[in-house]
């Protein structure tokens, strides 16, 4: 019977909802207006809206874009099961952390040495010490750390890197835990993400360097060069719709082109931030060409820069996120 009503809620829900926000934003406006629903109700109610737009769907936005590298009906096909939740276990933590899954009878899979996959809805704030213990982050996020590994680094020497586009800090948490001795700055165009940020790195045991609102479309000062630059740029989101598939419904060409015109804005700018032989890594979540393979080409394209290495993490295969990344090495000013 719940089931029922919850479905029929979801429905009119859905015929109100006109894309211009998240979903999830849409939804919690929602919870927050009608605090009868339950915590049962509320995931019953969101499961409904967000199943009905993975099923639905007929074609995905703007397919002729997708880079020829993506096995393209395997990656739309992907799109009809809900993502999995992926956690990263930290340095030293994993026995800690598996004796507690065990204990709470949490199923989950071991992916890898230290990627565990649960069951989406599975909730581990109240069982694990996210960000100290364990960090809650895609299994391909993780999958980066293999393009951190070629950034040479060392004990004896401590190096400046940028994470400079921070969002929630996952990746400088990544960073600290892949790479030696480094000194790590923060930035973000959005100071309330930049102060959850600040909150989840001090969570982790970090201290950032410095931790600053920067609008990356703007040229800006620049103190001091850094050897190593993470640019996890705003992009179409597009590898990441298993997750918000209400994207497919609503995604068009002018949004695509807002971002490949921030990208290139965003990269001219942090080229001089940048050391001759140090290193920055471009990340996207995106699977379309102009994103990805565009960007890098014309980065090398400056003479600046040589590629170390480039690929698509993918997840679609992996009921995971599909990431773009590659890492680039300066060689001239």
């Amino acid at each position: 019977m719940h089931q029922v009503i919850h479905q029929n809620i979801a429905s009119k829900l859905l015929e109100a909802y006109d894309g211009q926000e998240p979903l999830a934003n849409y939804l919690k406006k929602y919870f927050a207006a009608n605090k009868k629903h339950g915590s049962r109700d509320r995931k019953s109610i969101s499961a409904f809206c967000y199943a009905s737009f993975r099923e639905h769907f007929k074609s995905f936005p703007l397919e002729k874009y997708i880079s020829k590298q993506i096995d393209i009906p395997t990656f739309i096909a992907s799109h009809k099961v809900q993502p999995l939740l992926f956690i990263r276990i930290r340095p030293w933590q994993k026995e800690k952390v598996i004796q507690k899954l065990h204990a709470a009878q949490i199923q989950f899979k071991q992916e890898s040495e230290n990627c565990l996959s649960f069951a989406n809805a599975t909730s581990l704030q109240n069982l694990l010490e996210l960000n100290k213990e364990a960090v809650i982050q895609d299994r391909n996020s993780q999958a980066l750390s293999s393009l951190l590994k070629l950034v040479p680094t060392s004990i004896d020497n401590v190096i400046n890197v940028w994470d400079a586009c921070a969002a929630s800090g996952g990746k400088s948490i990544l960073m600290y835990d892949f790479m030696d001795n480094i000194k790590i700055h923060v930035t973000d165009v959005r100071d309330t993400i930049l102060h959850n940020c600040e909150k989840r790195l001090q969570e982790a045991g970090i201290r950032p360097a410095s931790v600053q609102v920067v609008d990356l479309t703007y040229p800006f000062d620049i103190k001091k060069q850094f050897d190593f630059v993470f640019a996890d740029v705003p992009c179409s989101g597009s590898g990441t719709w298993g997750r918000t598939p209400e994207q497919l419904n609503y995604f068009k060409e002018p949004q695509l082109d807002k971002y490949i015109k921030l990208q290139a804005q965003i990269v001219q700018n942090l080229i001089p931030a940048i050391k001759v032989n140090g290193h920055l890594l471009f990340v996207t979540c995106s699977v379309y060409e102009k994103e990805n393979e565009q960007n890098v080409a014309a980065i090398l394209a400056t003479g600046k820069f040589k590629l170390v290495k480039e690929q698509y993490f993918e997840g679609y295969k992996q009921q995971a996120d599909t990431l773009f990344g590659a890492l680039l090495q300066k060689i001239a000013e």
